[in-house]
């Protein structure tokens, strides 16, 4: 990674979680601040000054893995997790280009637990490309 990461804020995550329910459906509002925030917290996570997740597709992964598991929300949690993956590569400069049926699919077996986060991983490196 080149410089410091453009990391997401909890007002973003509250954004794309509103943004979705309101255009798609679901029920409003927050299960768990403490599990939000430990979501949100994780792409960033450092032990020794070294990221845990030191790449750009790993900190990426770890949005997604960490929203869906930790079902932060009421509802829309796959779709937060999806999203905050997405916009977080967005604004780092990486441009993502699977199918919706493909991408659907990773999240729904991530959200099954049928999917590690270094799976993850290696389906947004084949996905993407740096702009």
């Amino acid at each position: 990674m080149k410089s410091e990461p453009a990391f997401l804020t909890f007002a973003e995550v509250i954004e794309i979680h509103d943004y979705q329910i309101e255009n798609f459906g679901g029920a409003s509002g927050l299960r768990d601040i403490e599990l939000l925030k430990s979501a949100i917290g994780m792409p960033s996570a450092t032990f020794g000054g070294a990221f845990l997740h030191p790449t750009i597709y790993e900190m990426a992964s770890a949005y997604l893995f960490h929203l869906v598991e930790n079902h932060p929300f009421i509802d829309g949690n796959k779709r937060v997790g999806a999203m905050a993956a997405l916009v977080f590569l967005d604004l780092n400069g990486i441009d993502f280009d699977a199918s919706d049926e493909d991408f659907t699919a990773m999240v729904l077996r991530v959200a099954s637990g049928k999917m590690l986060k270094a799976e993850i991983t290696l389906f947004l490196k084949k996905h993407c490309c740096e702009r």
